[in-house]
């Protein structure tokens, strides 16, 4: 073996070590976001069972509402009332429930725009019709949890985009999501003010979504908001006719 040979396995050989040097580091660093994941993924469990919690809380509310809504109607037209505007009130009240809730906890919305525009007319409700337009214009509704995985698959695709060729590599065969991560802390926060309605503060947290990968995931919040907002107006004006 000459020295040229030599010189050639040499370098083979530091560049080798190098390589595995950079490779080792990654996949401690990677498993090591991985044991925070875990410790964090607990947290977020916890977060999430006290959210179906309060969920479920205001499903019950809305449920003896419903219920109480039918026992009163049914009263009344057994007294004589319009049965048909009765037992159609109920029907809309029951639908736009199914749609507010399907688009909070649901993989997929559960669109009964045209069941209910029918229903409406008989109420001649000014409101509750310019909501119900605004809503059947409204394209590709996306409920919250395809939100969740479009913006995961959005965060996944810039990360990609910055890493080095060995991370992307690394990330073939593992995948690490880690939950102090600022963008997911993000989400986390959208999908509080989400539960509670607080669109200002939303408007204040996308404002720091700067990535133009997350223009397209924007456009789908903004829809599911105005979804949000015309269902909740439709909501609270049938609430009044329970009274």
């Amino acid at each position: 073996m000459n020295d040229t040979q030599q010189k050639y396995i040499g370098w083979f050989l530091i560049i080798l070590l190098f390589a595995s040097y950079i490779t080792i580091n990654n996949i401690v660093f990677l498993k090591i976001n991985q044991q925070k994941s875990d410790d964090n993924i607990k947290v977020l469990t916890e977060n999430i069972d006290e959210l179906k919690m309060v969920l479920e809380v205001n499903q019950s509310r809305t449920e003896k509402r419903i219920f109480d809504l039918k026992r009163s109607q049914h009263t009344q037209c057994e007294q004589g009332d319009n049965n048909s505007r009765c037992k159609n009130l109920v029907k809309l009240l029951l639908l736009v429930v199914k749609m507010k809730n399907s688009l909070l906890r649901e993989a997929k919305f559960d669109n009964h725009i045209n069941s209910i525009k029918p229903l409406i007319s008989e109420l001649d409700d000014l409101e509750i019709e310019n909501a119900m337009n605004e809503l059947e214009n409204l394209k590709e509704i996306n409920t919250l949890r395809e939100l969740k995985l479009s913006f995961e698959k959005t965060i996944n695709t810039i990360y990609y985009n910055k890493s080095t060729l060995s991370k992307k590599i690394i990330s073939n065969w593992i995948k690490v999501d880690d939950r102090n991560d600022p963008l997911r802390i993000k989400f986390a926060e959208i999908e509080e003010s989400i539960n509670d309605n607080d669109w200002q503060s939303i408007a204040t947290i996308i404002g720091d979504l700067a990535h133009p990968e997350f223009k397209p995931w924007l456009n789908k919040l903004n829809v599911f908001i105005a979804a949000s907002k015309n269902i909740s107006t439709i909501y609270h004006h049938l609430l009044q006719y329970i009274s």
